[in-house]
C-alpha cells in the first residue's frame, strides 16, 4: 500500500467514521485518512486532495453513496462502498471495486486493502469479464465461465458453466448492455453464450441444448432476428 497517500471516509455516523479511520490508520501507517459526516465538504476534499482510495456509506439521510460516487469519480482513485445491507443493486456499484458489510471487521478490511493493492491494468487482449457479488465480495467473472443469464423481474440469475448460479439484483437488460456479441438474447428473459449452444431443436417453441446439458426455451422471432433459421 505504499502508493497510497490519502484515503477518505464518508459516513453519516461519527462512531462508524472513527472506527474505520482508526482501522485504516493502523493498516496504512503514514497515510493521511480523512473522515466526514457530510457529503458536500467530503466532495470538496476529494476534488482538492485527489485521494487514491475512498470508503462511502451506501445509504445516508442526506445523500446516497452512489450519487456521491458519480460526482467525485473523476477526482478519486478506487471506491469501496460500506453498507449494512447484503441485498443491493449491482448496478449501483459499477463505480466501486469492492463493498464491505457493516460492522467493518479488521479481517474484511484487510482483505479489501490487499485486493486493491493487487489490482493491475487489464490487458487489451484479456478475456472480457463482468463483476458480480459472490460470498460477500465483488468478483470479476470471465464471460467464458458464464453459460446463460435468466431475468427474474429486477433480478438476474447468472448460471455458470460449472453449474453454480448467483442471483444478482440487476436487470437482464442492464446485463445485456455490458456483454460482448458472443451472447444472444434468445428469449425475453434469457441470454445465452452462443459458443455454448450445442444444438437447436426447431418448432413453434424452439429449444436450445447447451453444452452442459441444460435445455433452454427460445423465441422463434428472437432466433430469426439473430439470423438463425431451421
Amino acid at each position: 500500500m505504499n502508493k497510497l497517500r490519502k484515503v477518505g471516509v464518508l459516513d453519516d455516523e461519527q462512531l462508524a467514521i472513527d472506527g474505520l479511520v482508526y482501522q485504516l490508520k493502523k493498516e496504512l501507517p503514514g497515510v493521511e485518512v480523512y473522515g466526514s459526516q457530510y457529503p458536500k465538504p467530503f466532495e470538496e476534499w476529494c476534488k482538492n486532495e485527489r485521494p487514491e482510495l475512498i470508503f462511502l456509506d451506501m445509504e445516508m439521510p442526506s445523500a446516497m453513496g452512489l450519487d456521491v460516487a458519480k460526482r467525485i469519480q473523476t477526482f478519486v482513485g478506487n471506491i469501496v462502498f460500506v453498507t449494512a445491507h447484503s441485498h443491493y443493486s449491482l448496478e449501483a456499484y459499477e463505480t466501486a471495486v469492492d463493498y464491505i458489510l457493516k460492522p467493518v471487521v479488521a479481517s474484511r478490511l484487510k482483505q479489501a486493502l490487499d485486493k486493491i493493492a493487487a489490482l493491475k491494468p487489464i490487458p487489451i487482449a484479456q478475456e472480457k469479464s463482468i463483476r458480480i457479488p459472490i460470498k460477500g465480495s465483488f468478483h470479476m467473472v470471465q464471460e467464458l465461465d458464464i453459460i446463460l443469464l435468466k431475468g427474474q423481474r429486477n433480478y438476474t440469475e447468472v448460471v455458470m458453466t460449472d453449474g453454480e448460479s448467483y442471483l444478482v439484483a440487476r436487470t437482464l437488460k442492464n446485463f445485456s448492455d455490458g456483454l460482448s456479441d458472443r451472447f444472444w438474447r434468445v428469449h425475453k428473459g434469457t441470454i445465452v453464450r452462443s459458443d455454448a449452444v450445442q444444438n437447436i431443436k426447431w418448432g413453434s417453441r424452439p429449444q436450445l441444448t447447451m453444452n452442459n446439458g441444460l435445455v433452454v426455451e427460445a423465441s422463434k422471432t428472437r432466433l430469426d432476428e439473430l439470423g438463425l433459421q431451421a
